[in-house]
């Protein structure tokens, strides 16, 4: 009796190992005649102008008969990169090359490069102004007005500001092998609460920019020079105080 059971089960498990075999073997000419290969799909929506996270992809094998040339397949070639402001890309797709781009690559590419409570802050510029400062630089932003008196008044207004693009007059890069390579604008991180300085200031006198020893230092960014004379001059000609009338203007009481 036991030997028939030890024949029986010996049977059993040769079945289930020819079984297994079978289905592996199956398995691999299935794939070698699928040729499956390991691509990227988004796992969610992935709405206009966002940056791609890990956790916005899964990787999947699909036929590579599936997949055209101009898709990545790797994440490496997609975590970091920014969608087309155009368009949204849905959950399962692929993620084609004209779907993506660097931040380098975008229209609007500064703006992906400013911090909470940040503005890309435009100025005209020239190659005699701007010397020999490129994107990526921290300057400082000098001022130099006539208040009200005629006294003239310059003075450091923002220290460490981020220059996040010079551009030429057609709006393109200065390394832009079709651009002119003369540079007549420069966009600077600055932040919001001081864009009204910078705009009296421009409208009142001239603005320039200067490369420092903190040109690369990243410890502080756009820091206003609070307490400066140059700042003080500004904000009242920003907010000019109220004139006091004079006593002869001033209206005499009514008698009875």
């Amino acid at each position: 009796m036991n030997k028939t059971k030890t024949m029986a089960a010996a049977i059993i498990l040769s079945t289930a190992a020819i079984l297994a075999l079978n289905y592996f073997l199956f398995q691999i000419l299935t794939e070698r005649k699928l040729n499956l290969t390991s691509v990227c799909i988004a796992v969610r929506d992935i709405p206009p102008r966002a940056r791609i996270k890990e956790d916005d992809l899964t990787e999947i094998s699909v036929p590579a008969s599936y997949l055209a040339d101009h898709a990545y397949t790797r994440a490496s070639e997609i975590i970091g990169k920014y969608t087309d402001i155009q368009g949204k890309i849905p959950a399962g797709s692929f993620f084609y090359h004209s779907m993506l781009y660097d931040a380098s690559e975008l229209p609007d590419s500064p703006a992906t490069q400013l911090r909470s409570r940040q503005t890309a802050y435009t100025m005209q510029t020239d190659r005699s102004r701007l010397g020999s400062i490129i994107a990526g630089q921290r300057v400082d932003i000098h001022a130099s007005i006539q208040d009200r008196n005629g006294t003239v008044i310059t003075g450091c207004l923002i220290k460490g500001a981020r220059v996040i693009a010079v551009r030429d007059h057609k709006g393109l890069d200065m390394d832009d092998p079709e651009g002119t390579g003369v540079p007549y604008t420069a966009e600077l991180a600055v932040n919001t609460a001081d864009v009204q300085l910078l705009t009296v200031a421009e409208a009142a006198g001239t603005i320039r920019l200067f490369a420092t020893d903190r040109s690369y230092d990243s410890s502080a960014e756009a820091v206003l020079n609070d307490k400066s004379e140059i700042a003080e001059a500004l904000r009242k000609l920003q907010n000019p105080p109220t004139p006091t009338p004079s006593p002869e203007t001033v209206p005499l009481p009514q008698e009875g």
